[in-house]
């Protein structure tokens, strides 16, 4: 049975290595030595494997330099693979569970899209945009349009009808929002009816 504490020389026996290798280690701070002067083997063992120094004998200050770097550099590398962009990396559970956690976030999603409580925002910003050119063009040629006609009224009245005419059957071509500046409801219907799931696809999903 290998004694718990060994002189230097025996150190050196047990370890395969020889003397001089054990006084560089020692010098080194990779040995834990009693009161004694005795060599805690376990301790030692232990601390040497620590710092990445298996049985392997070396012969000089620079290959106890050699492998004391080596095995920093293999710790400062591994630290490097658990990080990424500063952030470490999750564990193979952690990942599964934001996985299962997006996927039912997608699967909600395209359950809320069949059922037309969400729509593309893309479709609905494209629909808008082209509403509103046309209604400005529209506003633009009011002007040009009811000129002739305003030149034979003689009331304010007359003139603020022909022109509050005009101006309503520009804004309604914005057919996106309808009633929504009253009726919030309203407004999800119409959004819902235009560019929700058809009729043939609520029957699809539904089945």
């Amino acid at each position: 049975m290998l004694p718990d504490y060994l002189n230097q020389a025996g150190y050196a026996a047990h370890r395969d290595v020889s003397r001089k290798t054990v006084t560089l280690w020692k010098q080194r701070g990779l040995l834990v030595i009693t009161g004694q002067g005795l060599v805690d083997v376990a301790a030692s063992d232990k601390l040497l494997l620590e710092h990445g120094i298996k049985s392997s004998a070396v012969t000089s200050e620079d290959d106890v330099t050699s492998q004391v770097t080596d095995a920093v550099d293999i710790r400062e590398e591994a630290a490097r693979l658990v990080s990424a962009d500063g952030e470490e990396l999750w564990s193979k559970a952690d990942a599964e569970k934001v996985k299962e956690n997006y996927a039912a976030r997608l699967k909600q999603l395209e359950y809320d899209r069949q059922s037309g409580a969400v729509v593309a925002i893309d479709d609905v910003v494209v629909a808008v945009a082209a509403e509103y050119a046309v209604v400005r063009n529209r506003l633009l040629g009011i002007g040009a349009k009811i000129a002739p006609d305003l030149t034979t009224l003689q009331s304010a009245e007359e003139i603020k009808a022909i022109i509050d005419a005009e101006v309503t059957e520009a804004l309604n071509q914005l057919t996106v929002d309808v009633d929504g500046e009253r009726d919030f409801d309203k407004l999800r219907e119409s959004i819902q009816g235009r560019f929700g799931p058809s009729a043939e696809e609520d029957v699809a999903s539904a089945q």
